[in-house]
């Protein structure tokens, strides 16, 4: 017998086929990988650099989405392991801060809208980085697209080990 779909992932597949992220996928900015809920894959385009991939993959954990924010770490999708420290993005400082691998033990990204940055340590991000804090009327989108951005902006500059 079929497990019922929860409401979450009820939620979630909704999100997807709607436009923020139908735009997404079809600008080449995101596409969805696979849904073993609660767990998501997400590869996100990245700016061609040296010796850097095309897109970098992310694995969401989407438990009470949308109620609570998502979760996630740069993925090895062929492996189903998290990345390699040397294969996660690198650059300046917003890039080298987002997907630092001293914080957390690399398990999460580090900016206002990932769920394990979210706390009383980062209070301060609510008055500093209001447009990057997760809003549960919002959807996927919110988090993909400050990826996307830290991925194609001038701050990238490849992976780690490059």
């Amino acid at each position: 017998m079929q497990e019922e779909m929860k409401l979450e992932e009820r939620v979630f597949r909704n999100h997807i086929q709607r436009g923020p992220f139908q735009s997404g996928e079809t600008g080449g900015r995101w596409r969805l990988i696979s849904i073993q809920w609660p767990f998501v894959i997400i590869a996100v385009t990245a700016a061609p650099r040296p010796n850097g991939p095309s897109e970098y993959a992310f694995r969401f954990d989407l438990t009470n989405y949308p109620q609570w924010a998502p979760t996630a770490r740069p993925w090895n999708p062929e492996c189903a392991t998290p990345l390699e420290d040397g294969k996660r993005p690198h650059g300046g400082p917003r890039v080298t801060m987002a997907f630092r691998t001293d914080w957390k033990n690399g398990i999460a990204l580090y900016f206002p809208c990932d769920r394990e940055a979210m706390d009383a340590a980062h209070a301060g991000w609510r008055t500093t980085h209001p447009w990057m804090l997760w809003s549960p009327s919002g959807d996927i989108t919110q988090y993909l697209r400050i990826v996307y951005d830290l991925l194609n902006s001038s701050d990238y500059k490849g992976p780690r080990s490059a």
